[in-house]
């Protein structure tokens, strides 16, 4: 038996150790690679996605026999440090010893909640990175942040193979009424709801998390009450909150993310919902200020990332949102963080509202008059 963490920011205030800088960008209308994703031309040529593509190679560690009192917290502890995915596996499967262990196959929140946190006494944590040496540092902070040692092996499989690894336990989400999250391989589960295909790949995004679902209610909220133009999803992971805002009402979406993985998974997934067409995706740090959706053109600005970029990034993402245009922030625990978070983003959002569940906040304002100085 196997569950999927797929938080999508930290319980624990941690270092990163991995360095932010830009990778590939694109996509625009400039030109086309073999993998069918545009690129954008910039003064240094364009740059090429094909590395990314749905075959490479997705390099991995394993950590084995992890007591399950350690298991939540080295989960969070490695998606906050950079891992682009979290699976965790009895370690006693196919022994004498294994444990069986059931989920619910229900859509109700509170009985995903309390089966979905159940582990094993002893699990293998499998974990992806951008490369072994990305792997290392994030292993030795983990062990010095949790005071832990960990029995680690290091590997690559095919991007392609992590599908697979999540089938077992990635099953239609209920988001609200009319909005369910169904994985590529289930049938709708409301044909008259809205219902948002994934297939997640390695990159975050598939719904079981509290942030995922603030989020896209936000959306729904919004989206159902005023036109938009245009929604920019920074920190997209597997785009699961752009394709949803296109498929709730919004004109056009564009994805920002560091990982090359989830460049080409939200492009993938916006084609299993039929909206790639109206879906750019930029891979780095969003600072480009060719970035559709840069320079106050944004209606929406939705960031669904780590308290520490949220704090850092209020500039940026003040310079996004047209006057009048809304955020919404998460991946932020509700308390110390959230409060933080609605004193920084004051300055230039109104009318800030702040939404909870599970200890997880989603902060929304909107875009007021002062100018933003950089």
């Amino acid at each position: 038996m196997m569950c999927t963490s797929s938080l999508l920011a930290a319980r624990v205030s941690a270092r990163l150790v991995r360095a932010c800088a830009p990778i590939a960008r694109g996509p625009s209308r400039a030109s086309t690679h073999r993998h069918g994703y545009r690129v954008r031309s910039t003064d240094a040529g364009v740059h090429d996605l094909s590395c990314a593509e749905d075959d490479g190679d997705a390099p991995y560690v394993i950590m084995r026999r992890v007591r399950n009192a350690d298991v939540g917290s080295l989960s969070d502890v490695l998606l906050s440090l950079g891992a682009s995915s979290v699976s965790t596996i009895d370690a006693d499967r196919g022994s004498d010893e294994e444990e069986e262990i059931f989920s619910a196959n229900t859509f109700e929140e509170e009985s995903r909640a309390e089966e979905k946190t159940r582990v094993w006494k002893s699990c293998n944590l499998a974990a992806y990175f951008d490369s072994h040496d990305v792997a290392r540092d994030v292993i030795a902070s983990a062990e010095d942040i949790l005071g832990l040692k960990l029995d680690v092996e290091y590997a690559t499989a095919k991007a392609n193979d992590w599908v697979e690894v999540v089938k077992d336990s990635f099953t239609p989400t209920k988001i609200s009424e009319g909005l369910f999250i169904v994985p590529s391989w289930c049938e709708d589960v409301d044909t008259s709801a809205v219902n948002i295909a994934l297939e997640p790949g390695i990159a975050f995004g598939t719904g079981e998390h509290p942030t995922t679902r603030l989020c896209l209610r936000w959306l729904q909220e919004v989206l159902r009450k005023e036109p938009v133009d245009v929604v920019v999803d920074f920190g997209c992971g597997s785009g699961v909150l752009a394709i949803g805002a296109l498929l709730l009402g919004a004109k056009n979406a564009v994805g920002v993310d560091l990982a090359k993985q989830a460049v080409v998974s939200s492009m993938d997934n916006a084609k299993l919902n039929g909206v790639e067409a109206r879906l750019t995706v930029f891979c780095g740090d969003g600072t480009d200020v060719n970035t559709p959706g840069a320079n106050g053109q944004a209606d929406i600005v939705v960031a669904n990332i780590l308290i520490e970029p949220v704090l850092g990034l209020e500039e940026l993402f003040a310079g996004y949102v047209k006057p009048g245009g809304r955020i919404a922030l998460s991946g932020i625990l509700y308390g110390e963080q959230s409060e933080k978070v609605v004193a920084l983003y004051s300055k230039h959002f109104d009318d800030i509202v702040v939404d909870h569940e599970g200890g997880w906040a989603c902060i929304s304002g909107t875009r007021n008059a002062v100018d933003v100085v950089l």
